[in-house]
């Protein structure tokens, strides 16, 4: 057998060397950098798109519009995504400074395999918001556990919102129940288990489909093709499970309406059922939207777009929070 000169293994195992490293780093990039995004759809191309690193991670928004900032919060689900605002946020460009994140985690935003916690979450809204609102405190719109993180971002920064708008604030005890049933969640008490929760019962179109369809507002028929699409296509993307992953293993929980009682912003809540209503105190206000769905954002944004504009522009509102 032919002796290979010692030259040609040296270089033979450097270029492998190096072809592994560079696979490595570019695995990293990919965790750390925001994925493809679906600009066409997510929002108006008056929007621009930019990022924003904070301690937590980088932050990828939709930025449009002047004046004072209106942050639109999305919720936290499989493929969850700012777009799940994009029907009503466009509407007030001519009046505020729009700004429509993902959370770190979902969306185009950075996705990394770091255990936050719901006080990670809210400071790294709270650094967003520092970061982009031009030193003015911004309103805060959110829905489910957003709803619920804007909530506690307001309460460990008092001085931070100008007010805080909340659609059915959620907490994430009880998450997973809407996915599966009870003999498949403990399946969730492993690594495993929730990697195979997430490709089987999570991720697919289908079960994002029918989830949404349970969450419709009533009488509503509105074509569920395009958040289906949306939803499922960042529900692929690299590192998408980590956040709902952390949500299984219950290492990410937050309650609803954490330490509301030290919010010191006016504050909104839109529920849409009576059964969920909190215990109004001063500067709390409760409506309840029965004709609402989980899915109001969506398939009543025209309906959501005038509430929000009432709240918006009548100074008394304000006063009587």
């Amino acid at each position: 057998m032919a002796m290979v000169p010692f030259w040609k293994k040296g270089l033979g195992m450097g270029l492998g060397a190096g072809l592994v490293g560079a696979a490595v780093l570019a695995l990293r990039r990919k965790a750390a950098l925001p994925q493809p995004s679906l600009p066409e759809v997510i929002s108006p191309a008056v929007f621009a798109r930019r990022v924003q690193r904070t301690t937590r991670g980088q932050i990828v928004y939709h930025v449009s519009g002047e004046g004072t900032p209106l942050v639109f919060l999305h919720d936290f689900f499989p493929g969850a995504a700012s777009y799940e605002w994009s029907k009503v946020y466009p509407s007030f460009v001519g009046s505020h400074r729009v700004l429509a994140p993902d959370w770190i985690g979902f969306g185009e935003s950075e996705r990394h395999d770091r255990p936050l916690g719901a006080e990670d979450y809210a400071q790294s809204i709270f650094e967003f918001c520092r970061a982009t609102c031009g030193g003015r405190p911004p309103v805060l719109v959110g829905s489910g556990v957003g709803a619920s993180l804007a909530c506690l971002t307001a309460a460990q920064h008092p001085e931070f919102a100008a007010r805080l708008i909340l659609f059915r604030p959620s907490e994430t005890s009880h998450w997973l129940d809407e996915w599966v049933s009870a003999p498949l969640r403990a399946l969730a008490l492993t690594r495993r288990g929730r990697q195979w929760i997430y490709r089987n019962y999570l991720r697919p179109p289908t079960a994002i489909t029918a989830w949404l369809e349970r969450r419709r507002s009533p009488g509503e028929v509105l074509d569920l093709t395009e958040a289906v699409s949306v939803f499922a296509s960042f529900a692929r993307q690299y590192g998408a499970a980590w956040a709902m992953m952390r949500m299984m293993s219950g290492r990410f929980q937050v309650s609803n309406l954490p330490r509301l009682e030290e919010v010191c912003a006016p504050t909104n809540i839109w529920q849409t059922s009576a059964n969920a209503i909190v215990n109004p105190r001063p500067g709390v206000t409760v409506q309840v939207f029965s004709e609402w769905g989980g899915l109001a954002p969506l398939d009543r944004a025209e309906e959501m777009i005038h509430c929000l504009s009432l709240e918006l522009s009548d100074p008394l509102r304000l006063v009587r929070g």
